[in-house]
């Protein structure tokens, strides 16, 4: 990601007008839902189309078993990686160590949210943030409706079981795909008015649409973190990088265990 300055979202990382600022789409779900918005640790930029952006799309949608259990690998393989070297900068756009993981509901599709089916991603995440609970049912989805550069706080409920854990601690919000971010900081108003001290936005593509956007093309040519395949060793390399986090806080990047 490019550092901050000129053209760099303070919340999403992604491309922005002017700045240091908010990017529009951040400007516009702030001002809806009324609050301020949870700090975005974008994984990879994720151009579409692109290789990444298949992968995060056909885990969950592709009509062939075979092919969805090998997409699922390559988002676990992904997670897994960012949070060996980038722990450290979610836990510092927290403010500390996180309690609760939460991957954000589908509104598209029943069943809660896809990354939940990604079998290993619950162990993983246990393992690579110190023992941070793995709670795929903290969230449910609400009554009122939620879609792109459209936000609503009613669009999820926090579940009573989860309430208790949820209250005075630090959750990480795990979504596959970033792209005005309405849902997933609907998602985040609902922890936070539940209790949750901060709550992180992990997003495994910020996608970005160079084919329509001049402003998207111009952040990938000053990208610093470009875009890799997933499940290769390129891909897995490029995560000892400075993610977004790391260049706007200082985290320290911690080697690959």
């Amino acid at each position: 990601m490019p550092a901050p300055g000129p053209g760099v979202c303070l919340v999403c990382c992604g491309p922005a007008a002017r700045g240091p600022a908010l990017c529009f789409a951040c400007r516009s779900v702030a001002r809806q839902l009324g609050v301020p918005l949870a700090p975005v640790v974008p994984v990879r930029v994720c151009p579409l189309p692109s290789p990444l952006y298949a992968v995060l799309m056909g885990y969950k949608e592709s009509p062939v078993g075979e092919a969805r259990h090998r997409y699922a690998s390559m988002v676990r393989a992904l997670l897994d990686a960012f949070l060996a070297v980038h722990t450290p900068c979610v836990a510092a756009a927290a403010g500390g160590p996180i309690r609760l993981a939460v991957p954000v509901p589908s509104t598209a599709r029943p069943g809660g949210s896809p990354l939940a089916g990604v079998r290993g991603l619950a162990e993983d995440v246990g393992r690579r943030m110190d023992g941070a609970r793995w709670s795929p049912c903290a969230l449910r989805r609400g009554d009122a409706p939620v879609g792109h550069m459209w936000p609503d706080a009613r669009a999820f409920t926090v579940t009573p079981e989860a309430r208790p854990e949820v209250a005075g601690g630090r959750c990480l919000l795990l979504d596959d795909t970033y792209v005005s971010g309405a849902r997933a900081q609907s998602a985040a108003a609902v922890l936070r008015r539940a209790g949750a001290m901060a709550v992180v936005i992990v997003a495994l593509g910020r996608v970005l649409r160079p084919d329509r956007v001049p402003a998207h093309a111009a952040y990938l040519q000053r990208a610093t973190l470009q875009p890799a395949d997933v499940g290769t060793d390129e891909g897995h390399g490029s995560a000892r990088r400075p993610c977004a986090r790391c260049v706007q806080t200082g985290a320290p990047i911690a080697p690959i265990a």
